[in-house]
């Protein structure tokens, strides 16, 4: 619908004021006779008049009453246009978003917990604690460091399947050495594991058997070094899984970035970009190669005439009608 000019949004409003002065003139005609009367009976009984005048006012109530809320309505009708006018469709919509009511808490638990893209984490752990395992979890444990722990941590004689179990002779002879490779890898991820858990278990019995804290809290933080360098292990498998499949020329960027809520960090669109760019200027600046002559082939070479099926004429006519015999007896 087209918009309304101001002139005929002014003018309903016009039409109330005009009604309201008629509606003032009226009233104003009812009372002037009762004030003239009420002067010249002012000898009469005081109950009388005050009676009259009750009288008076008691009917001219409807009228100041309707007067009354007719100026309220304009008020409200001239307070209104500026809020209509400013208030767009948008602000209507978000109240009426806004005024859905919730739903009965017993509807929410049957329809259970929601559940979020990003994982719930729980109460952090010691400062210290924190700064100990989070360089192992990025980078891992050094060789050296790691053989001394595994040859320390020996795997408990009455808990024996904590140790990595071998692949089977007849099972390894017929794999192919690529899998046979891949099942190595995975049995020594599984034997870190199971030192571990050898390390925090000794630490337990120190606690079970004695109040030795301090010489438990050291197995114990060489278990943890244990599981974080195997945490590691575990991300640097799944890089390897998945490298193959990618360009080699994003394979340095790869090589390069550092883990953190993602396998290749969360940085790694930014850095495909720059990447782009960097080869985009790169072959803006390059040199364009000149294009090569065609060399000529050396004077005397016979070139090379492809035949094809083509076969020529022999240079000797072939003999006919005898064979050598005959041709050395015409001689």
């Amino acid at each position: 619908m087209p918009k309304r000019s101001a002139q005929s949004q002014i003018e309903p409003y016009a039409r109330k004021i005009r009604k309201i002065e008629d509606n003032e003139k009226r009233r104003r005609r009812i009372l002037s006779p009762l004030d003239s009367s009420s002067d010249d009976e002012g000898n009469e009984d005081p109950g009388r008049t005050l009676g009259n005048n009750n009288e008076a006012i008691t009917g001219s109530t409807p009228a100041v009453a309707q007067t009354l809320g007719q100026d309220e309505e304009l008020e409200s009708a001239d307070n209104a246009i500026p809020n209509e006018d400013l208030a767009g469709p948008s602000n209507q919509e978000e109240t009426d978003g806004s005024a859905v009511p919730d739903l009965d808490p017993e509807l929410l638990s049957a329809l259970g917990e929601s559940t979020s893209d990003t994982p719930d984490y729980g109460e952090n752990i010691h400062d210290n604690l924190s700064r100990l395992w989070l360089p192992l979890l990025k980078k891992g444990m050094p060789k050296e460091n790691k053989d001394k722990l595994l040859n320390e941590y020996v795997i408990p004689d009455n808990c024996r399947l904590l140790q990595a179990p071998n692949l089977n002779a007849e099972i390894s002879a017929a794999v192919p050495d690529m899998v046979r490779n891949r099942d190595k890898t995975l049995k020594a991820t599984q034997q870190q594991l199971g030192s571990g858990i050898t390390a925090i278990n000794r630490a337990i019995d120190l606690l079970l058997k004695s109040d030795n804290k301090v010489q438990a809290m050291k197995h114990l933080s060489n278990g943890c070094r244990l599981l974080c360098d195997s945490h590691y292990t575990a991300t640097q498998n799944r890089i390897k899984l998945v490298a193959p499949s990618l360009d080699k020329s994003f394979l340095h960027m790869i090589s390069e970035s550092e883990r953190d809520d993602s396998l290749f960090g969360s940085t790694l669109s930014e850095k495909i970009k720059a990447a782009k760019a960097i080869e985009k200027q790169g072959l803006s600046i390059k040199k364009p190669a000149k294009p090569q002559k065609p060399t000529a082939p050396p004077a005397g070479s016979r070139s090379s005439f492809n035949q094809g099926n083509w076969n020529a004429h022999p240079r000797y006519p072939a003999n006919r009608g005898g064979g050598g015999e005959a041709t050395e007896g015409r001689r």
